[in-house]
């Protein structure tokens, strides 16, 4: 059974149903997070958003979800046990995708000066991928689409081996500064990750539990490598 399998069943309001309506508002608070931080590391904006606060936000909507979880296996053991667990797994992802937008910022902190240059390009244009895969991915969170959660799946795909390939090209550098290099590398690595974040979530709608994050043939992806 998949995630989706259980959004009619939640039409009316039950502890499960919250939860999952706290799972997409993570998301859309996930996806603030991930756009103000790379106006931060890569546009110099000021940081006028305190992202830690947020980040405790964050933290405590995922506490939420799993107490609103655990009240349901309490008053109703047998109803609807894989949908929790599905919700207790992706909540995890979800978070983690705020801790690397902390991660973003405090890059800009050890670099203020504004970066450029080919890498930069191409991460811009890996930002904008993440984004569109961020609107997909609630979507089909919000509408239960697991046809749409296959294309996350297979956009992250892609992501990631354009990610690792340009890491790669990046270690093999011989005329960039050190601190350049590991700045770029550290920022594609942290957005290669939100990516796979979001391919866990999407792979809640596509595959049962014991696949969750997998591929739909149940084999790794090499992004989680």
């Amino acid at each position: 059974m998949f995630l989706s399998d259980f959004y009619k069943a939640w039409e009316k309001t039950t502890l499960l149903s919250e939860a999952t309506r706290m799972c997409e508002e993570m998301l859309g608070i996930g996806h603030q997070m991930f756009q103000y931080s790379l106006r931060v590391l890569m546009d110099n904006e000021k940081q006028a958003e305190d992202i830690y606060a947020i980040d405790r936000r964050m933290n405590r909507l995922e506490i939420a979800v799993r107490r609103k979880v655990v009240e349901h296996l309490a008053v109703n053991p047998k109803q609807d046990v894989i949908a929790a667990l599905f919700l207790s797994s992706i909540v995890s992802d979800i978070e983690r995708i705020g801790d690397y937008c902390k991660n973003l910022v405090e890059l800009a902190q050890h670099y203020p000066e504004k970066p450029t240059g080919p890498y930069i390009d191409r991460a811009r244009e890996i930002e904008s991928e993440i984004s569109q895969e961020y609107d997909m991915t609630i979507k089909a969170f919000r509408q239960g689409d697991s046809e749409l959660g296959r294309l996350v799946m297979e956009t992250n795909a892609r992501m990631a081996r354009n990610c690792d390939l340009l890491i790669d090209s990046l270690l093999a550098e011989t005329d960039m500064p050190g601190k350049d290099a590991v700045i770029r590398a550290l920022l594609l690595r942290f957005m290669k990750r939100v990516s796979v974040h979001l391919k866990n979530v999407a792979s809640s709608l596509v595959n049962p539990y014991h696949k969750l994050g997998y591929k739909p043939d149940g084999t790794p992806d090499d992004s989680d490598e």
